[in-house]
Formats: structure tokens, C-alpha cells, sequence
């Protein structure tokens, strides 16, 4: 029997449907690795699929006819999905116009009107016989398998995974989406590019680069630490181990979906031997107080 360790991304969306009691759910994402094995392995559960600027065809072909593909129409990616997407057919393509939309580029914040449009005209297709049912969830936050969720509104469920590194995320949307749909937005360490920076950051090769660091560094006890362009955290925690509560270790990084890959404590980790803490700036306009940290 697999450990939630070892679960695949699959999987753990798998129970945590299971676990709301959802047979059904409109699903949103970007990255492949956070949808493809569902397509796979659990299509059942797919109601439909809107797709962020990326097409697998190898993946997407089997729920072509309930897909939505938002893309930009410049730049190489808006190129890349459209050259993948030919002879494919029943796919909606929407393309935002005058945009190149790039991993890091902020669409639902910049086109919010745009963006919402294109996923309700395309969600209000899915109303007859066999779409996703209208479930009553209590609004609040919790975890399974692993797996952040945060539960909005009421309606069709519509999972809502990862957009890459966008700084909004989906926030810019959840007024217009939780107002039809009960919204289940997800995160942590095994979804989205946060899940790529924490297999990076448990290599041996890389923790022992830190490891070097830290030694050449001499850092002494008491004195406070800040990382600026902290990922998902994977040093600074292993620092606050490594350093017993003896130093106060801060991680800042520009991005929400990467800073806020854990978005409460672990049970057993909170409490002055932690000594940790994660926030979203830009570094230039981060305040700290000047005897904060130790250069």
C-alpha cells in the first residue's frame, strides 16, 4: 500500500474528491504533471478541462471534446499550443488578444474580464445529463493526501489547480466563479512548480551545496537569516533543523504559489524551535527592520 509519500498526483486528487464526496468536477490548470495522470487514469471524474497556455496533445486528445485551451496570441507559446492543437478536433480555443502570456505573466490580474468570459461561456456549455452536479460545501480550507484546499461558493464543483508562476493566481476570478461554482482551489508541495522546486531541493547534490554554504558562512547563534528568492522553502526549512531554534530564518519570494507552498505549520513543527517564517515581496520593498538581520 503506497504511503501518501509516494502517492501520485493522481491519487491525491483522487481521495481529496472522495474525501468532499464529489464524483464529478470541472478541473482548470496549467502544467501537465498536475492534470495529465487524472486524464489518464481517472477521466470519470472530469466533468471538463480548461488548459492555461499549454496542450499535451498526447494527454489532451482524449477529453478534446470537453477542453478549453486560453492562450495569448503572441509570443512562442501561443505558437507552441497552436501547432500541437492542429487536426485535434471539438477543441475551444480562446485567445487573448494583444497579450503574450509567459510562465511568470500575471493573465488573471491583467485580463481578468477576458479570462472569466472565456471560462463561463465555455462552463455554461456543461449543464445537461452527465456534467458535474451542483454540491453545497462549507466554505473553509483543510488538507488531504497532501494537498491544500480552499472551498468557495456554491454550484458544479471547479477544481482549480496551479497557474504556474502568475502572481494572482486565480484570485482576480474567484468573485465572478464562486458566484456559479463551488471553487476548490489547490495547492502545496505536490502540485505546480512548487512540486518541481521541492524534488530539486531534497537532491543530495543540492542540499549538500547548502550545506557548504552554510559552513563557509560561519553562521553563529542569534544571528538572523533572510533568503530572498526562497522557492518553496526546502533550505530555510532545513536550516531551521539544522540550526535548532538558534537563529531567526526569514524567506521572501515574488511569488504566492512558491512562497505559500505551505500555507499553515505542519502538527509538531510550530513553536520556538521552528523559528521560521515565509512571506510574499519584492525585495527591494520588503521592510525590515535594519537590526533585523546580520550581513
Amino acid at each position: 500500500m503506497a504511503t501518501e509519500a509516494t502517492l501520485s498526483v493522481e491519487e491525491r486528487l483522487y481521495r481529496l474528491l472522495r474525501h468532499l464526496g464529489v464524483d464529478q468536477a470541472h478541473f482548470a490548470g496549467w502544467m501537465p504533471q498536475d492534470w495529465g495522470g487524472l486524464v489518464a487514469k481517472y477521466p470519470q471524474v472530469i466533468s471538463s478541462l480548461t488548459l492555461v497556455n499549454t496542450f499535451d496533445r498526447r494527454l489532451a486528445e482524449a477529453v478534446s471534446a470537453k477542453l478549453l485551451v486560453v492562450t495569448g496570441d503572441r509570443g512562442p507559446a501561443a505558437e507552441t499550443v497552436r501547432n500541437a492543437m492542429r487536426g485535434v478536433p471539438n477543441v475551444q480555443h480562446v485567445e487573448l488578444s494583444d497579450y503574450n502570456m509567459l510562465g511568470w505573466s500575471d493573465v488573471a490580474g491583467e485580463r481578468t474580464r477576458d479570462f472569466t468570459d472565456a471560462m463561463l461561456g465555455f462552463l455554461s456549455r456543461f449543464t445537461a445529463a452527465g456534467a458535474a452536479k451542483s454540491v453545497s460545501l462549507p466554505d473553509g480550507e483543510g488538507e488531504v493526501a497532501g494537498i491544500f484546499y480552499r472551498i468557495r461558493g456554491v454550484g458544479p464543483p471547479l477544481v482549480l489547480l496551479p497557474l504556474f508562476l502568475t502572481p494572482s493566481q486565480w484570485e482576480p476570478l474567484m468573485p465572478a466563479l464562486s458566484e456559479r461554482y463551488c471553487t476548490i482551489t489547490l495547492g502545496g508541495a505536490a502540485l505546480g512548480p512548487v512540486a518541481i522546486l521541492e524534488a530539486r531541493g531534497h537532491a543530495i547534490g543540492y542540499l549538500e551545496m547548502v550545506r557548504t554554504l552554510i559552513e563557509v558562512a560561519e553562521l553563529r547563534s542569534g544571528e538572523a537569516i533572510l533568503e530572498v528568492g526562497c522557492g518553496s522553502g526546502v533550505p530555510a526549512r532545513w536550516l531551521a533543523r539544522r540550526m535548532a531554534g538558534r537563529n531567526r530564518i526569514t524567506g521572501v519570494d515574488i511569488k504566492t504559489p512558491i512562497c505559500c507552498a505551505r500555507p499553515r505549520p505542519s502538527p509538531g513543527k510550530r513553536g520556538s524551535k521552528a523559528r521560521s517564517s515565509f512571506a510574499m515581496a519584492m525585495p527591494r520593498r520588503c521592510r525590515l527592520p535594519t537590526t533585523a538581520l546580520n550581513s
